[in-house]
């Protein structure tokens, strides 16, 4: 046998020892473990099963707790969302209600605004033509007064013409040329105040 076989059968022999080691290390931690776990039981057995019973009652309790609050926080999230609902049901029709009257009273200011640049319309030609009466009246009224006055004019220089002619040819005296341009004064008064 060479070295080198030595060397591995050494090896092998030496893996083997190992194994058994430790499979033997198991079984006797195992034993040991479960020796461990029995004599817990005999202490503590009664202690752990009360123990156990808690907690699983604690979380029977608790699954039941979170169930009813998840139940009680839907219910106020619907009442919430209903009344959220309801409160925008309310302000849609309010609104609604608010654009009918604006839409009421617009439809009725047009209207007036309407009926009011009519009635202007018809004061404007209203007032027209009585301007246009009035000027034409004025107009008329001045024309006779023209006449008139013309008329007057022509015959008060008419009679000083035959004042001045029979002063020419007669010679009259003073009182009576006096007298004479008293009346004519007298009569150019009475015009004015026509």
């Amino acid at each position: 046998m060479t070295k080198s076989e030595k060397v591995e059968i050494v090896e092998s022999t030496e893996n083997e020892a190992t194994e058994e080691l430790s499979g033997s290390v198991e079984k006797a931690s195992e034993s040991a473990a479960s020796e461990l776990d029995q004599l817990r039981n005999i202490v503590f057995g009664a202690a752990k099963a009360d123990l156990d019973e808690r907690i699983r009652a604690l979380q029977s309790e608790m699954r039941a707790g979170f169930e009813q609050a998840t139940q009680s926080l839907h219910q106020q999230i619907s009442n919430v969302q209903a009344a959220l609902q309801e409160s925008v049901n309310s302000l849609e029709d309010r609104i609604g209600q608010v654009d009918s009257h604006y839409d009421y009273k617009t439809s009725e200011l047009t209207k007036n605004i309407e009926t009011l640049a009519a009635e202007v319309e018809s004061n404007d030609e209203n007032n027209r033509q009585l301007d246009e009466a009035l000027h034409k009246r004025i107009d008329e009224e001045i024309q006779q007064l023209t006449d008139q006055f013309t008329q007057k004019h022509n015959q008060t220089i008419d009679l000083l013409n035959q004042v001045k002619k029979e002063l020419n040819s007669s010679k009259t005296d003073r009182k009576t040329l006096a007298k004479l341009l008293a009346t004519v004064a007298t009569n150019l008064e009475t015009e004015e105040d026509i």
